[in-house]
């Protein structure tokens, strides 16, 4: 079961949106994909029509009862759904490594969490209970510097993790974007991070997707949004070496 984090200090570089169309590209191919939000907010669970319903993530974390996951609408998908609580959430002891010990018998290929954009229980727990992060982040100077913040936050954390960096609502055209692939390229190095090849661009089809509260894949499968998802599923699937 590879455990993958999707942060980012900064709000607003999607990543609930990544999470909710990579897990339902990666379920596609018959692997068992969990996704959990740990955002108050909980962007993921509306996404996929499941805001509200129980058990959540907070439930997850400080029970011991057995938990089983939502099924989501998409085949070999499931959700452990967000919980407003979980902005309150503290804790003295890991939470996170004896909840997802409980989910091991349930044999998911990946888990993918949806971590808030900050650096309180939730996020922390979650990166270093997982095997690697993935961090979206924008073609901006605002967001690059927001992204050195993330991965200089992670390697406090746990310096070995492995890091993917992913280049969202992908604008080609734009100097600032060019300028900015320039950037991410010269500093993968000194950061110690992966920049993936795919990236998600902007496009109009993912926002109404979330709207319409299914994966781009299925609201439109072929338009530039979904294409650019199952591109990355490919990907990350060959780079986690995930199950085919």
């Amino acid at each position: 079961m590879l455990k993958v984090a999707i942060f980012n200090f900064k709000g607003g570089t999607g990543k609930s949106t990544t999470a909710l169309n990579l897990g339902a590209a990666l379920a596609t191919s018959k692997r068992k994909v969990l996704l959990i939000d740990l955002d108050g907010q909980r962007t993921l669970s509306f996404g996929l029509g499941l805001d509200g319903q129980t058990p959540t993530a907070l439930d997850w974390l400080t029970s011991n009862e057995p938990f089983t996951p939502i099924a989501t609408q998409v085949k070999h998908l499931w959700l452990i759904p967000g919980d407003i609580g979980m902005f309150r959430l503290t804790a003295d002891t890991d939470l996170f490594t004896p909840s997802l010990k409980r989910l091991i018998p349930l044999e998911f290929d990946t888990v993918l969490m949806d971590c808030p954009p900050s650096l309180g229980v939730a996020s922390v727990q979650a990166i270093l209970s997982s095997d690697r992060v993935l961090v979206p982040t924008l073609c901006e100077p605002a967001a690059l510097k927001g992204l050195s913040e993330a991965i200089a936050l992670i390697r406090d954390e746990k310096p070995e993790l492995p890091v993917e960096v992913l280049r969202t609502r992908y604008k080609p055209r734009l100097v600032l974007t060019r300028e900015a692939d320039d950037m991410l390229i010269e500093s993968a190095e000194d950061l110690g991070y992966w920049l993936l090849h795919s990236v998600t661009p902007e496009n109009i089809q993912v926002a109404e997707s979330i709207a319409q509260q299914i994966p781009v894949l299925e609201y439109a499968p072929d338009s530039s949004g979904s294409l650019a998802y199952r591109s990355l599923a490919k990907e990350v699937a060959k780079r986690w070496k995930v199950k085919a």
